[in-house]
């Protein structure tokens, strides 16, 4: 009897060992499910908040709206932000490059046939003058000349009398000196109506011209009128100013402390002082010798390197005279916005005819100058993204609009 109770009281036990197993492996396996669908739900989650904040700085505009709010697209641009010496300068012309046009006889403005900003070539009529005086030169040529002519007969004959020894040699000088006389008075009278612009060999045909005309001495665009019809000039008076801006250069003041740091061939950057956002390259072909004494500074010129659109004589500019040599790539200004001391651009993410879709994304300011600073990626970018070049501000107000509208929703 006690060996049943024995075998029965062992059983027992194993049953309620076997029990509590299997619970505590129900209990580790609902415990593993649990802490599965918590990572899974931890993940979803995750990714929900990425791509939440992914859609939060993202704006579409409509395409209209970059015209309104001027807002410019481009790419990023390599500038040279190395170490560089600021000066100062002017756009500037050579003076066999700029005409001051005024008349060589003075008279009444007939046409004028050119505006300012006007491109016109070398010798092209710009306007017209008349005045009588223009119609007495024309007789008092035709006088000359025939009186010339009559004066040639006599001396050509007078030196045929005296080798035959029919005329005296007094005779023959007085007309050898009438003759040469005449001579130098048509070609006097010729030559001021070449001057003024009158064509000789159409006078000698007959036609009497009462207007003369006034033309241009070299190409280039006009600058300046300071005529119109009806006017009567004088010839101190300057009419026209002509200026070949192809030959545009730089002039800037360097000061004496820094002039051992300015070289021929030395690269520089400019822009003007009315458009910072825009760079210009040039580069130094001379060094003036001349010091002023007022200012404490020498000239130095440089010509400029491509495009010289936007560019006109007498704009003041800003330049950096590269001194060593740091290229990076740069934005103007106005590509960027400052957040919480973060700093930010848009790039162009899809363009249609109708929409265009921008990203804000963040990244790393660099070294500044000229109004352009360097753009250092965060993150790997495509090669030869659009990015916004300026109006940077406005897409982020349009961006900051939009979570502001969903927010209130």
């Amino acid at each position: 009897m006690k060996y049943i109770l024995k075998i029965s009281s062992v059983f027992l036990l194993l049953v309620f060992l076997a029990s509590c197993q299997n619970k505590t492996t129900q209990q580790n396996k609902e415990t593993d499910s649990k802490a599965h669908d918590d990572t899974d739900t931890h993940n979803d989650t995750h990714e929900e908040d990425k791509e939440e904040k992914e859609t939060l700085n993202v704006v579409t505009l409509h395409q209209k709206q970059l015209e309104v709010m001027n807002i410019e697209l481009g790419a990023t641009k390599k500038v040279n932000l190395g170490n560089t010496l600021k000066v100062n300068g002017q756009l500037e012309l050579p003076p066999q490059k700029r005409a001051s046009i005024s008349a060589i006889v003075g008279g009444r403005v007939q046409s004028v046939v050119v505006i300012e900003g006007d491109y016109v070539k070398k010798g092209q009529i710009i306007a017209r003058l008349n005045n009588p005086e223009f119609i007495t030169m024309q007789r008092e040529y035709l006088t000359a000349k025939s009186n010339y002519s009559f004066l040639e007969k006599d001396y050509l004959r007078k030196k045929e009398l005296l080798k035959d020894g029919i005329t005296s040699q007094k005779s023959f000088q007085q007309a050898e000196a009438a003759y040469n006389d005449g001579k130098s008075s048509l070609n006097a009278a010729k030559s001021m109506l070449k001057l003024i612009g009158i064509n000789v060999s159409v006078l000698e045909k007959g036609q009497i011209i009462s207007s003369v005309p006034v033309i241009s001495p070299i190409k280039g665009y006009v600058q300046n009128i300071a005529i119109n019809i009806g006017k009567f000039v004088t010839p101190e008076q300057e009419m026209f100013e002509i200026v070949d801006n192809e030959h545009l250069h730089i002039g800037l003041k360097v000061f004496e402390k820094d002039i051992d740091k300015a070289k021929v061939g030395q690269k520089i950057t400019f822009a003007l002082t009315t458009r910072p956002d825009k760079i210009y390259e040039a580069e130094i072909f001379a060094l003036g010798r001349a010091f002023d004494m007022d200012t404490r500074a020498v000239k130095v010129h440089a010509k400029i390197i491509g495009t010289h659109e936007g560019l006109l004589t007498g704009m003041f500019v800003e330049a950096r005279i590269a001194t060593s040599n740091k290229e990076v790539n740069a934005l103007p200004e106005g590509a960027f916005v400052t957040e919480k001391g973060l700093d930010y651009i848009f790039i162009q993410k899809e363009n249609d005819k109708d929409n265009i879709t921008l990203e804000k994304v963040q990244i790393n300011r660099g070294i500044s100058d000229l109004g352009f600073s360097e753009v250092v990626f965060i993150n790997e970018i495509p090669k030869n993204i659009v990015v916004v070049t300026k109006g940077a501000y406005y897409v982020n107000a349009e961006l900051n609009k939009g979570e502001f509208e969903e927010h209130e929703h």
